[in-house]
């Protein structure tokens, strides 16, 4: 199927984009660590992006070209993650309102950090391949747990509130 490029589909990428390039900030000021909006970026897409390939498509790959910017480096857990945040977006596509927005925001830091924090995905180095190893990982991931969350909320109001008044203001971007 021919992919038509439309006002909506611009939009939303640009919206994608900037939410991207936020990762950026942290490193030129003062920051809180992982309070970004890349899980925020990832249910918005899945949420509003029509196809759903593109879907996937947009995010990832602006995630790893700010991945490249900021000297991130690649994570196969990061972007199994991710992926699955997108999906979280999907849950809420045709019923996207403040409380599904919240529940998904919830749900995908929840799915991220267990998915991330799993030891086995870690050097034997880093944490031991046990049950102990596995508890320690989600200990010490449990900071950055809180604050992917704050994130997901903070940046999910942001995006999905600021596409809602485009799309009061601008009836094109609405779901066909």
């Amino acid at each position: 199927m021919k992919h038509i490029i439309t006002s909506r589909f611009i939009v939303l990428t640009l919206l994608v984009i900037a939410a991207a390039l936020s990762r950026a900030l942290p490193y030129l000021i003062p920051h809180i660590w992982n309070f970004t909006a890349i899980g925020a970026l990832a249910i918005f897409a899945g949420a509003q992006f029509s196809d759903k390939r593109m879907a996937f498509i947009v995010p990832i790959a602006a995630m790893a070209v700010s991945d490249l910017f900021i000297g991130n480096g690649f994570s196969i857990a990061v972007y199994i993650g991710f992926v699955a945040m997108v999906a979280c977006g999907f849950m809420i596509r045709n019923k996207v309102n403040a409380t599904n927005v919240i529940l998904a925001s919830f749900i995908s830091a929840s799915v991220f950090y267990l998915i991330t924090n799993f030891a086995f995905l870690y050097p034997a180095t880093l944490y031991p391949r046990n049950i102990s190893g596995i508890l320690t990982s989600y200990a010490a991931g449990l900071p950055f747990f809180r604050n992917m969350l704050v994130g997901n909320l903070v940046f999910s109001a942001l995006l999905f509130g600021s596409f809602y008044l485009l799309s009061k203001r601008y009836p094109v971007l609405a779901k066909v």
